[in-house]
């Protein structure tokens, strides 16, 4: 199972009547997996797995303390190898959500800022008799406390924005403890170097057959427990009200899914006054 999304600075509000709308598409695919112990092993048959996804992400500022979010999705996945290929395409899990402004961690000062956010999300996919799913299915619950602050790297202007969250599913999926960390800094004519780590650890509530005794030479991804610790690498540049975005994700560890990369690309538009989604 694969697993994408960026990163975001979940600990700033935008202010009221601003917004931003964040147009990515990714590029992700892989020849390795990795299997129940955390081992890599190469798909048989010259097996590639890949992901093609754009996603629209939104932040709108209700008031000065509280955002709506959205992040929709549209994705083709597939995986090929000598004998046969399948393929899926369609709309993915589609998400909504509100966060609010909070004193950081309950107890940090400025210049620190923080926010709670409460998202939920629902698939727009069959799940059954479908080969490859967009998806592992289910409604999601999540619940997320995020800090972060401004500060200057080697006199350069830089933010540093962390969160931690859970992440609540039904059906075949399994619960999940998610960690996300952001960090920017502008080196000047209007480029911005952004880097995003993240990590999903499931409970292991989800659906079971982990082939713990499957050879490391076959596809053992067919369970929905899984972890996956990934980065992200980008550059940002401002052009006039809009940025454009170019970046590399890796995949670096992991559990029951696949093992790859890709680029991806970005168009940042904000709106409605100045956008402090990203800017310190």
């Amino acid at each position: 199972f694969l697993h994408s999304g960026a990163a975001h600075a979940y600990a700033w509000v935008q202010p009221k009547g601003s917004g931003i709308v964040i147009i990515q598409e990714d590029r992700w695919s892989g020849r390795k997996g990795f299997n129940s112990r955390h081992d890599l092993f190469r798909f048989s048959n010259d097996g590639n797995s890949y992901v093609n996804q754009t996603n629209v992400y939104v932040e709108y500022g209700l008031t000065r303390k509280l955002t709506l979010t959205g992040s929709f999705w549209l994705n083709q996945i597939g995986y090929e190898n000598t004998q046969s290929k399948n393929e899926n395409f369609g709309f993915g899990d589609q998400e909504l959500g509100a966060r609010y402004k909070t004193k950081p961690l309950g107890f940090l000062g400025a210049p620190w800022v923080g926010a709670s956010q409460l998202s939920v999300g629902f698939p727009t996919y069959k799940v059954r008799d479908v080969t490859p799913s967009r998806g592992i299915g289910g409604a999601t619950v999540e619940i997320r406390h995020s800090i972060g602050r401004p500060y200057k790297l080697f006199n350069l202007w830089s933010y540093i924005d962390m969160s931690g969250g859970l992440r609540f599913r039904s059906g075949r999926g399994a619960h999940e403890i998610r960690f996300d960390a952001t960090h920017g800094t502008s080196i000047g004519e209007g480029f911005t170097i952004m880097e995003e780590f993240s990590h999903f650890q499931t409970m292991d509530n989800g659906a079971m057959n982990d082939n713990t005794t499957a050879p490391l030479d076959s596809n053992s991804i067919t369970s929905t427990n899984f972890d996956l610790t990934k980065m992200r690498f980008s550059l940002l540049k401002k052009l006039g009200p809009i940025s454009l975005q170019a970046g590399y994700q890796r995949d670096l560890a992991g559990r029951n899914t696949g093992a790859g990369g890709g680029p991806f690309v970005g168009l940042w538009i904000p709106f409605g006054g100045s956008s402090e989604h990203w800017k310190p």
